[in-house]
């Protein structure tokens, strides 16, 4: 079901601080911040020392956004954070030697740029009120080198949560991603290297929840 919001708030958490792989993935949740922004969004930043188990929920709670856009790591029972002192702790988690924390979901849809999220972790914020949840299943696999492939898996899975913004059904969103990556896969077919993590991100990516469910753009 379509929510209505006259001004709606959505978060975009990001491992800003993060190395390796997700520090290509961040400039995606910053793009994605300022199309938001554009579309006359409240936008609150879950970064840099607020991407914590602590906070991260503690923010959630209190602005109470519509939709949450996550960019980090993922394990099987959480999301991760940003490095605390060399140490990567998780955000949200369904308990992984930590107490779950996903009661705070209740009410907000997530699309999760993160491994894992649309596992049985998906599932479990299903069940703890999120209504709706993009995420995959297995690795979330791209490629970055210095022909700027990693383009490529921006420009099939970035518009599904800019869609999402226009107020796209998030089912509606999902299946057109789908599409797009596909598309690719066939486009690149002949480079094994950019083709394949396209098609296990294809198979991988999943919609939990109502697909039917909405923003109405500000």
């Amino acid at each position: 079901m379509k929510q209505k919001f006259v001004r709606p708030t959505i978060a975009i958490s990001h491992a800003d601080q993060a190395g390796g792989a997700m520090r290509e993935i961040d400039g995606w949740a910053i793009e994605l911040k300022k199309y938001a922004e554009n579309l006359r969004y409240n936008v609150i930043d879950i970064s840099g020392p607020d991407l914590t188990y602590e906070r991260m929920p503690e923010i959630l709670a209190t602005t109470k956004p519509a939709a949450l856009f996550n960019f980090s790591y993922g394990r099987k029972t959480c999301l991760m954070g940003n490095p605390i002192d060399g140490m990567t702790k998780c955000t949200l988690t369904q308990g992984d030697g930590m107490p779950s924390n996903l009661s705070v979901l209740s009410g907000i849809a997530v699309v999760s740029y993160s491994s894992f999220t649309g596992g049985e972790l998906g599932e479990r914020m299903i069940k703890a009120g999120c209504p709706a949840l993009v995420g995959f299943k297995d690795l979330f696999m791209f490629v970055s080198d210095g022909a700027k492939t990693l383009d490529v898996f921006k420009k099939s899975l970035l518009i599904l949560s800019e869609r999402v913004l226009r107020g796209f059904p998030i089912g509606e969103a999902i299946e057109r991603a789908s599409c797009d990556l596909s598309k690719e896969v066939v486009k690149y077919k002949d480079l094994k290297h950019v083709s394949l993590p396209l098609l296990h991100d294809m198979r991988s990516l999943t919609l939990l929840g109502d697909a039917d469910w909405g923003l109405e753009p500000p």
